[in-house]
């Protein structure tokens, strides 16, 4: 099986690892059928599977599978200080020289919010992941790159999309570019916040089934897995430093499985390159906010309640834990059917068939994770029935201080959530990373926060979000041409990439690292609420011009 046959198989499972000790131990203990490496730390291999089951999926420990993430959408230039910046003409501020990426889902190259007034592109490399008879890259060896000449020649076409067989079916991610460094637009009273930025964009391929499958997610819904979000950045970084020009990376996409302590795979991975001088990652918050889907474990004995409002095929549960201790858990169904007594062991798992609701629950104890020593517990609930479903937990710690997450709002068919949450901790990986810019969404014409929008801290108590930006009702680009509006933490942080690569311009290009453009966020942010920072707002509201002017 070559890696392009793997990448796209259904017969394949793909694994995140750790490959610090080199390509040839990688080979030598896991065999696989296909190695990508992203950086010397990390990489994904892929292994041809006969049966695919929770099992072999869980073949390499939790750390190894890929998250699945969904899209974090559902007058904003003047409110984040930008119009203020572009009326000082000793600023002069475009975003020019500056390369800003996304990873989402794809773009209308046609738009003319991407089209200079000589008919060129704006886009420097487009990474079509899902075109299956491409050859990629050197790296990773799948998909079709669009190169910008190949581009341009394509715009000349009468039909460009005859050349180039990419579009952006959803609209996320021409959106979320448009939104960035878009061309201005008078009429609909549009402009990018960075218009003389270029673009490097990645089509995300859609999760395979067996992901789908294992996390619960029903197929109508745009699922993405984390390693190919990975080779995405990855190729990003790549791009900009054959460009030899800084670049901010904007992920747009969020879940709720994993740790919630910024040290998931790509959460580590983008926080990586945010002391490289001339990058900066950004993220959106999530919107969980409200959803239900977190609750605060703080008693040595504990029952949780999960309220399944309708019958659907599946969710997960994950509850994460920290040892000193033990934990011993019973599960019961709304028929009063138990499953008691299961101490939680590393690597081991458990299934019960609950006859009366013919649902079937497996549960996985996690190995300690690569980067921390947070443990999961795996809870997966296989076509459940209405009802309240209870986790009773036992720690012999006094004070567990444990999480259980459910899955984002978009992967539950039916609504499923817990009868007692905490909206705190509610922002979605990777906007948990630590160093990386982390952006929620306020309406900046009520002056209110969006209501949906995820809430800080981390598990770890880093303060999340940074900042929080417009993100109700922004105007922006939709493809075929077309104008409208978009709400969600994934504008917002489109919004504040563009605000960075101004940053960029401003200090110098590669004289400033993500690190530093945290901290002019921080800077110019407008404080909002009580105590400060706080877990709804941060440090504030973003306020380009006072980052760059305020002594």
């Amino acid at each position: 099986m070559t890696c392009k046959e793997a990448v796209f198989s259904e017969n394949a499972l793909d694994y995140i690892i750790g490959n610090y000790r080199g390509e040839e131990y990688v080979k030598g203990v896991y065999n696989p059928d296909c190695y990508m490496a992203y950086d010397n730390i990390q990489g994904v291999i892929y292994q041809e599977i006969q049966q695919i089951n929770s099992a072999n999926i869980e073949r390499y420990g939790f750390s190894a599978i890929p998250n699945v993430y969904g899209l974090m959408s559902e007058e904003a230039l003047e409110e984040s200080g930008v119009l203020r910046i572009r009326r000082q003409p000793y600023l002069d501020l475009y975003g020019q020289g500056i390369l800003i990426g996304f990873v989402d889902t794809g773009i209308d190259f046609t738009h003319e919010a991407f089209v200079r007034e000589d008919n060129t592109t704006k886009i420097v490399s487009l990474w079509d992941q899902t075109v299956v008879e491409g050859d990629g890259s050197e790296q990773f060896p799948y998909g079709r790159i669009y190169s910008r000449a190949e581009i341009n020649q394509a715009l000349k076409e009468e039909d460009p999309h005859s050349a180039i067989l990419s579009q952006d079916e959803i609209g996320h991610g021409t959106f979320l570019a448009g939104v960035a460094a878009g061309r201005g637009n008078r009429i609909e009273e549009f402009s990018g916040v960075a218009p003389s930025a270029e673009l490097v964009i990645v089509k995300c391929k859609q999760a395979k089934k067996s992901y789908r499958s294992y996390y619960g997610i029903p197929e109508s819904v745009p699922a993405y897995q984390e390693n190919d979000i990975m080779a995405g950045v990855a190729h990003i970084l790549r791009v900009a430093n054959e460009e030899r020009k800084p670049v901010v990376i904007c992920i747009g996409m969020g879940t709720n499985m994993g740790s919630h302590d910024g040290e998931s795979n790509l959460s580590a991975f983008m926080d990586r390159y945010t002391t490289v001088q001339g990058v900066a990652m950004i993220s959106s918050a999530g919107n969980e906010g409200n959803a239900r889907h977190h609750h605060y474990i703080t008693r040595r004995e504990e029952t949780i309640n999960i309220d399944v409002e309708g019958n659907l095929d599946g969710f997960m549960a994950q509850l994460w834990w920290q040892t000193p201790g033990s934990l011993t858990l019973d599960v019961i169904s709304p028929s009063g059917d138990a499953l008691n007594g299961i101490r939680a062991v590393s690597n081991t798992r458990r299934r019960k068939v609950f006859n009366p609701e013919n649902t079937t629950l497996e549960i996985y104890f996690g190995f300690a994770q690569e980067r921390t020593r947070s443990q999961v517990v795996v809870l997966r609930f296989i076509a459940p029935k209405t009802g309240i479903w209870k986790v009773r937990v036992s720690f012999t710690n006094e004070n567990p201080g444990a999480h259980i997450w459910l899955p984002i709002r978009q992967f539950l068919s039916s609504e499923v959530f817990f009868l007692a949450p905490e909206p705190d901790v509610t922002i979605c990986n990777p906007g948990d990373g630590n160093n990386l810019i982390t952006v929620s969404a306020y309406d900046a014409g009520e002056g209110s926060l969006y209501l949906q929008a995820s809430r800080g801290f981390t598990v770890s108590g880093n303060v999340k979000p940074e900042v929080v930006a417009p993100g109700v009702n922004v105007t922006g680009p939709y493809p075929r041409g077309r104008y409208g509006t978009m709400t969600g933490t994934s504008v917002a942080a489109a919004l504040s990439a563009g605000i960075a690569a101004l940053f960029m311009e401003r200090y110098n290009y590669y004289g400033i690292s993500g690190l530093s453009v945290k901290e002019l966020f921080i800077r110019g942010a407008v404080p909002r609420g009580m105590p400060y920072p706080n877990t709804e707002w941060g440090y504030g509201t973003v306020n380009a011009y006072d980052s760059i002017t305020r002594d």
